[in-house]
């Protein structure tokens, strides 16, 4: 029987603390907040479970502190462990230019995308992609920190603020609204996780693709086992996500797009992986991914729709029951290790 670390997190725990117990599943429980962790003997251990949230606002640099820094060190100081998150995936975590990068090196398919690294890179996506722009910020999750920017003075004004240049019009017409939106006051007071008021450099421009809907999908090793469309709730809506207004829908998955989930999660060597994809021009782009994905349970919502031409296996009682799913594919990982040894 394999013995399992679960590191305390504000989401999921108590669900994976159950799932672990419902396993029989020998579990330690530590805390990244206290400083007796880095004690810890981990080499009678086999896996580590830690569902991570952004400890800032997910545009935050800062935002994954604990994954960045503790999941890495652990991954090189005990190298039998598995983890979820992946550590071979979680360098990318929250990082558009780092995915960028790794995206457009290996050649995978993405929406033409110019990195705004200097004014001459600004010249050229103001060139190249046209308006109106889909603009990024390096971090960010769930849509956020992510603009359409319809001339180049806007685009300029968001390079520059990204440089922390912030006297000009464009930086007090964006703070000036920022400081009137009631959402930023209700983060800042109630929530206590106020949105980061700077970008970090450097924003991504991207050519902005006409799409009513967009694809979601969950490989595990070399299969997809969980996929979803995400329709716009009205014309008006540029953004699919399902907490924006956006329906998810359970129907057919083309074969090009689970081929191009499969291939980047072994080229990234991930065990689990989440990723975006638009369709464009009759091809499928991938616009963004991550080791970590959430999961509403089966029949949760009532915005969601399932069809009978759902072609993805196992069955969505199963692949959305997310504490599940990461359980047993870490009980197996660790049988097959224990094989092959």
């Amino acid at each position: 029987m394999p013995n399992a670390i679960l590191f305390k997190s504000t989401e999921r725990f108590n669900s994976f603390h159950t799932k672990l117990q419902e396993y029989e599943i020998p579990t330690t429980v530590l805390d990244f907040d206290e400083p007796c962790w880095m004690l810890y003997n981990f080499s009678t251990s086999d896996f580590v479970i830690y569902y991570p949230s952004f400890e800032f606002a997910s545009n935050s640099p800062l935002a994954l502190q604990k994954v960045y820094d503790n999941i890495m060190f652990l991954y090189e100081a005990w190298p039998h462990l598995l983890f979820f998150p992946d550590p071979r995936a979680v360098r990318y975590y929250n990082d558009k230019y780092r995915q960028f990068l790794y995206l457009q090196h290996h050649g995978f398919p993405i929406p033409e995308t110019v990195a705004l690294t200097s004014p001459a890179a600004v010249d050229l996506a103001h060139r190249r992609l046209g308006y109106p722009m889909v603009l990024k910020n390096r971090y960010g999750a769930g849509g956020g920190s992510v603009f359409l920017v319809r001339s180049k003075s806007e685009l300029v004004s968001f390079y520059r603020m990204s440089q922390m240049d912030l006297v000009h019009c464009g930086a007090l017409k964006y703070f000036g609204a920022m400081l009137t939106e009631k959402l930023f006051y209700w983060q800042l007071l109630k929530a206590k996780k106020a949105r980061y008021p700077f970008f970090s450099q450097p924003m991504l421009a991207q050519k902005f693709v006409h799409i009513s809907r967009d694809l979601k999908t969950v490989v595990n090793q070399d299969k997809v086992v969980e996929a979803h469309w995400r329709y716009q709730a009205d014309r008006s809506m540029w953004k699919m996500n399902i907490d924006g207004g956006g329906t998810g829908i359970w129907a057919h998955v083309p074969q090009e797009a689970i081929d191009i989930s499969i291939r980047l999660a072994t080229g990234l060597q991930a065990s689990w992986l989440n990723l975006d994809l638009i369709e464009c021009d009759g091809r499928f782009l991938i616009t963004e991914f991550s080791p970590v994905w959430h999961h509403y349970a089966y029949k949760e919502k009532p915005s969601f729709v399932y069809q009978e031409d759902y072609n993805i296996t196992p069955p969505l009682e199963i692949s959305l029951d997310l504490e599940r799913i990461i359980v047993e594919s870490l009980i197996d990982a660790t049988k097959k290790k224990t094989v092959n040894q």
